[in-house]
């Protein structure tokens, strides 16, 4: 029995050790073979890391993984091909994936071995919900519980409120919930000045993003939803109340006005990034030491940020909380000191601050309700912004327009357009809300060679030739026509150019025709006759008429061409003949070459007549 004791422990002794050998070797081919099905591509490379890492954006941690970008990766390939995001907000997750990694200066350039973080949950970030998600808010009736009433504090205004009561941090789910507070309030007719003990109601605070705009559209509008209904874009331009489903892949673009919605108290950050874009220093750590007659006054610029422009050697300490006593601000501002202090009001918008600001800086601000023209050669270019102010005057030099405005697109205005038209003295800025930065990230965009164009000839025989070919129109040339006018008298008549169009033969004629014999042309040989008195037409008549002939409803006008994504920002317009479906442009009026390019991309080839 003793022995057999013995086997039996050595049994247990050898058979413990080897069943955790057998698991951890168990466990170790799983984590391989896991590895192998998660961590790298058919090349064998690593792409995606399973443990979930966190950067921040815009004040949140978001959950991501680590991409290393392999050969032939784009960033089109990697969110919709290989995450199946949907392509039309492909160009709003390029803003998140380039604010997640600043490292990286080229976003849509990728070099094979960069390490890119990528969000689990890019449709967080821009409020959409998910699938599963808005089904169930599409079935749910909006009740009373969704609206709470709530009676204003003295001095309280509605960004103050909307931020405090319903917890909003975030600028671009302010300007959302602002139209919505008015649609459950119509008979308020000024938002500007609210009084204390007011009562006005407000949606109710952690509703879900997609329930929130659906009752700018009331309870029937919820309840008659289908769940197949597709996602609609939402565009931040809801300070003028509109909420519109975008149909192509297009990103958000905000308002012109929008800058006038957002309150400059709460915006400093923005503030500062418009005047960094105009070439000043905005200084946001440290301190500023600043030495008076009596002593020296230290300012911590965490909390009042210090706006240096180096051209006058001038600063101006902006103060959000308006804390800086009257009497410390006039000693500030002494000539030995130089230093302005700038207080941001809470009633003041950023719109208005910011317009204060650049008058102190010498800038003459422009009005933002009807554009800046320049007017060259044979066309027109119209701009418009947020801001739009003239530089200050400097010897020997012109002065520019600046063009500022608030984006969520950082290809708004192509670049090559940008480039072309500072030479002419109208310079753009762009002010990222979604980027770290106010400045446009570095383009990758490559020189290309400019876009023939095509000169019909100003005769004006030929020019009728040259129209004919054009539209691929064969004809014969000066054919003559035999015409038996009765009682045995014959007459040759000289067609110019003869042709057959929908079935049926017409001729040119560039002289006008006797009555009788044009009446026998037309009813007994079925000729359909154009008249053209070249001689008394000029040529945009000649084309006029030729092509309302050939079934072209088109005429010689003014066309405006949008050459930004944002609505008005910039426009040009040009006198001629729009073909579209040929993608024709047929003027008379000089373009100038340098903006050949911007027709060619819109579909457009250039004819001069």
């Amino acid at each position: 029995m003793k022995g057999k004791k013995k086997i039996l422990g050595f049994v247990r002794m050898v058979s413990i050790p080897l069943l955790f050998l057998s698991l951890a070797m168990v466990m170790k081919i799983h984590a391989q073979e896991s590895s192998r099905d998660h961590g790298q591509n058919e090349t064998g490379e690593l792409t995606l890391r399973k443990t979930a890492q966190s950067r921040e954006y815009q004040g949140r941690e978001v959950e991501g993984e680590e991409k290393r970008v392999g050969p032939g990766d784009t960033l089109w390939r990697i969110l919709v091909k290989e995450k199946g995001l949907p392509e039309k907000r492909f160009s709003q997750y390029l803003v998140i994936i380039r604010a997640l990694n600043p490292q990286i200066k080229k976003i849509d350039v990728l070099r094979i071995g960069d390490s890119l973080f990528i969000p689990l949950r890019p449709d967080d970030l821009l409020g959409v919900l998910p699938v599963s998600a808005k089904a169930d808010v599409q079935r749910s009736p909006m009740t009373r519980d969704a609206i709470k009433e709530y009676r204003v504090k003295q001095g309280e205004h509605l960004y103050q409120i909307l931020r405090e009561e319903l917890g909003i941090s975030n600028d671009r789910e302010v300007a959302l919930y602002y139209p919505l507070v008015k649609d459950l309030n119509p008979e308020r007719k000024n938002w500007d000045a609210l009084l204390g003990g007011d009562v006005i109601r407000l949606p109710f605070p952690g509703k879900p993003a997609e329930l929130k705009i659906a009752e700018r559209q009331g309870p029937a509008a919820i309840e008659s939803k289908k769940e197949t209904e597709p996602t609609k874009e939402i565009n931040p331009a809801l300070s003028l109340g509109q909420i519109k489903q975008d149909k192509s892949p297009t990103p958000i673009i905000l308002s012109l006005d929008y800058a006038k919605q957002l309150p400059a108290k709460e915006n400093v950050a923005l503030l500062g990034q418009v005047m960094e874009s105009l070439g000043n220093e905005v200084r946001r750590d440290g301190q500023e030491t600043l030495t008076l007659r009596e002593g020296t006054v230290r300012v911590d610029r965490t909390s009042y940020p210090v706006v240096y422009n180096p051209k006058l050697q001038q600063r101006i300490i902006l103060d959000p909380e308006e804390k800086i006593p009257d009497s410390l601000r006039s000693k500030l501002t002494d000539p030995s000191v130089y230093t302005a202090v700038f207080p941001v009001t809470r009633t003041s918008s950023l719109q208005e601050s910011v317009t204060q600001l650049l008058s102190r800086f010498g800038y003459q601000s422009l009005p933002t309700d009807r554009p800046v023209v320049i007017q060259e050669a044979g066309i027109s270019i119209e701009a418009r912004g947020s801001w739009m102010a003239l530089a200050p005057q400097e010897s020997n030099k012109a002065q520019d327009i600046f063009v500022i405005a608030l984006t969520d697109n950082p290809q708004d205005i192509p670049d090559y357009l940008r480039k072309e038209l500072s030479t002419r003295g109208l310079q753009f800025k762009d002010i990222l809300l979604a980027a770290s930065s106010g400045q446009l990230p570095a383009s990758n965009e490559s020189k290309e060679s400019t876009p023939p164009v095509r000169h019909w000839p100003r005769e004006k025989r030929e020019f009728v030739d040259a129209m004919l070919l054009a539209f691929t129109v064969p004809f014969g040339v000066s054919e003559t026509l035999s015409i038996e006018l009765g009682q045995g008298l014959r007459i040759d008549v000289r067609c110019d150019r003869i042709f057959e169009r929908n079935g049926r033969r017409t001729g040119l004629f560039f002289q006008r025709l006797e009555p009788e014999i044009k009446k026998v042309l037309q009813e007994k040989d079925k000729l359909k006759i154009i008249e053209l008195d070249l001689p008394a037409l000029e040529h945009k008549e000649i084309m006029a008429r030729l092509l309302s002939e050939l079934g072209e409803q088109a005429a010689y006008r003014e066309h405006r061409f949008a050459a930004s994504a944002s609505k008005d920002r910039l426009n040009i317009t040009a006198w001629g003949f729009l073909l579209a479906k040929r993608g024709m442009f047929v003027t008379d009026r000089e373009i100038p070459e340098s903006l050949h390019r911007f027709f060619f991309e819109k579909g457009l080839e250039i004819v001069y007549f």
